[in-house]
């Protein structure tokens, strides 16, 4: 009842906002692009942009913890890579080789539905699933660099390392990001992400970049306050917030700032990702 109800003053204020949106001698088609979707349409569209967003996110917060957790006790001199993987939908697993990549050294799990978390820190061989899910992993980050590698740019290492994530969309499309990484304080990276999507029989079938550019954008004033408002806007060809905006404000937020702004030049509208909605809301510029 309590989600139908959310859905139902989305909807509403969705509708409110699109009449403002649409009613200019561009409502009937801007550039190229016809007006926002009808309000049911939209909040589909949106929703599934955040429910992408947070398996990204899940998938960024378990590597990050259990890289931390395994260099507690171990040394990279004794660690062969790692594989990351979803044994179901709920769970997101991270399992560290030997230099040999046939015993796994320590392990990590993470349920983002009881928000439980497991750790091991113990030898056993690796089993056919993960061989087969690091065999996977491999050849899909072999097949988007050979195909779009001269497409994908990054920042230097001073600024941070970018992060790849595998998020499975179905059973017939598995997506792979590339995201903007950042070791500097005080900042969200927005841009230099990208997607490539794979079919079932993981050959690369898409290529999209999100962003034109990298955007450092502050969350401190140059006097050490709290800056405010996070904004920054988007081109035509990406008319809405993306996962990948969604994930790294996840990530680099500071405590108290719970909403972001992305000004959509397609649309002439402002999109907001409210954190404690977990929703992205239609605003009125």
């Amino acid at each position: 009842m309590k989600k139908n109800l959310l859905k139902g003053l989305f909807l509403f204020a969705v509708g409110i906002a699109l009449a403002s949106c649409t009613t200019s001698k561009h409502s009937q088609q801007i550039s190229g692009m016809e007006r926002l979707p009808k309000p049911s349409v939209l909040f589909y569209t949106l929703d599934s942009i955040v429910n992408e967003a947070w398996q990204l996110y899940y998938s960024e917060r378990t590597n990050w913890i259990a890289s931390d957790l395994v260099l507690a006790s171990h040394s990279m001199d004794e660690l062969g890579g790692s594989i990351s993987w979803q044994p179901n939908d709920s769970v997101w697993a991270v399992v560290f080789m030997d230099k040999e990549g046939k015993n796994c050294v320590f392990e990590y799990q993470y349920n983002t539905v009881t928000t439980e978390e497991f750790s091991r820190d113990s030898i056993r061989p690796i089993t056919e699933k993960e061989l087969a899910e690091r065999e996977r992993k491999v050849k899909i980050i072999n097949g988007a660099v050979e195909k779009y590698g001269d497409q994908l740019f990054f920042a230097n290492q001073s600024f941070g390392s970018p992060n790849v994530d595998i998020v499975r969309i179905n059973d017939n499309l598995t997506r792979l990001y590339f995201m903007q990484g950042t070791i500097i304080d005080n900042v969200i990276p927005f841009g230099n992400d990208y997607s490539v999507d794979f079919d079932k029989d993981l050959n690369p079938i898409a290529f999209r970049k999100y962003h034109n550019s990298l955007l450092a954008i502050p969350t401190k004033t140059e006097d050490g306050g709290k800056v405010e408002t996070i904004r920054h806007s988007h081109l035509k060809d990406n008319p809405f917030i993306t996962p990948t905006d969604i994930c790294n404000f996840l990530l680099y937020r500071p405590e108290g700032i719970d909403m972001f702004y992305v000004y959509s030049t397609a649309y002439k509208c402002t999109f907001a990702y409210s954190l404690k909605l977990n929703q992205i809301i239609t605003a009125v510029d």
